[in-house]
C-alpha cells in the first residue's frame, strides 16, 4: 500500500525495499540555540535555522539582570526568494530594548513577523528567547544543578522558582494527588 490520500502512512526506517515513489518525502528543519555565559552581566545568544531552503544565523546580546535585548544581528545565507526575503532582515532591530518576560512571544511576532516580516525569523527568535528565558531563571536564582542532590531534593530546591511550570514542579492539591 502506498501512502496516498485516505491511506494510513506506514512507519518507514531507512529507504525500505520498494520503489522510491512508495515512500514519503522527508523534510527537516534544525533550529539550534547556543547561550554563552561568561559569568558577567550579559549573555551572548547565537541561533541558527537550517533547512533545505533556509540558512539563518542570528545573534543577540541580553542583559542578565533586566532581561533586556541589547543588540541583535541576523543574516540569511540561503533563502527561497533571494531578492525578496532580505527585506525582512531590518525588522530584527525592532527587538532591541525588548524585555524577555511575559508577552515576549507576541511582541516577537509583531516585530519580525506578519506581512512585513518573516515567519522563519519569528520561529528562530521565539526559540532563542524561550531558551534564554530558561537560562535567565537559573542564573538569576543563584541556584545550581548540584548532582549531589537526590531527585526529590533537587525538585524541592527549584520548586519555589519553577512551581507549576511543568508536571515535575506541579503543586499537589487534594484534587491532583494520586493522578
Amino acid at each position: 500500500m502506498s501512502p496516498g490520500e485516505g491511506n494510513a502512512m506506514p512507519l518507514v526506517f531507512g529507504e525500505g525495499n520498494g520503489p522510491r515513489d512508495e515512500y514519503p518525502r522527508v523534510y527537516e528543519r534544525n533550529v539550534n540555540i547556543q547561550i554563552i555565559d561568561a559569568g558577567g552581566s550579559q549573555f551572548r545568544v547565537r541561533a541558527s535555522l537550517f533547512d533545505v531552503e533556509h540558512n539563518f544565523h542570528a545573534e543577540m546580546v541580553v542583559d542578565v539582570p533586566s532581561g533586556r535585548i541589547e543588540d541583535v544581528q541576523i543574516s540569511m545565507t540561503r533563502r527561497p526568494y533571494p531578492t525578496l526575503c532580505p527585506r525582512a532582515l531590518e525588522n530584527a532591530q525592532k527587538l532591541k530594548g525588548m524585555i524577555i518576560g511575559p508577552g515576549i512571544t507576541r511582541k516577537i511576532i509583531e516585530a519580525v513577523g506578519r506581512s512585513e516580516g518573516c515567519v522563519h525569523m519569528v520561529e528562530l527568535f521565539a526559540a532563542a528567547v524561550g531558551f534564554t528565558a530558561t537560562i535567565l531563571i537559573g542564573r538569576r536564582s543563584g541556584l545550581t544543578d548540584d548532582v549531589a542532590y537526590s531527585e526529590e531534593e533537587h525538585r524541592q530546591k527549584w520548586m519555589p522558582i519553577l512551581k507549576n511550570s511543568c508536571q515535575v514542579f506541579r503543586v499537589e492539591t487534594a484534587e491532583t494527588q494520586g493522578k
